[in-house]
């Protein structure tokens, strides 16, 4: 074997190598997901939502109030719960910035 046919076959293997780590990515990014969502309960309290994206309670009903909150099941005046993939959903809408 020659040194071009062996640079040939480690070119091969490095592009292997690069499409093997973006699944990997790909795989590991979607393991987290299902580890987070995971680790939510599948209706969440108004408290649990707030604690979820790293606010006050009281800025939670702020936003309600607004308007900019997932939607809502009410069962009773006062019992109120979101549904954690509308949380997670609603969450990611507002990001922004950040490598992509």
């Amino acid at each position: 074997m020659d040194s071009q046919e062996v640079e040939s076959r480690f070119e091969f293997f490095d592009s292997i190598t690069r499409d093997h780590q973006k699944e990997i990515k790909l795989l590991k990014t979607q393991i987290e997901d299902l580890l987070e969502k995971q680790s939510l309960p599948k209706l969440m309290t108004p408290r649990q939502v707030a604690d979820f994206v790293g606010i006050s309670e009281g800025q939670f009903y702020a936003w309600k109030r607004a308007g900019d909150v997932p939607p809502a099941m009410y069962w009773s005046e006062r019992t109120v719960r979101y549904d954690r993939d509308d949380v997670i959903a609603w969450a990611d809408a507002h990001k922004v910035g950040g490598a992509g």
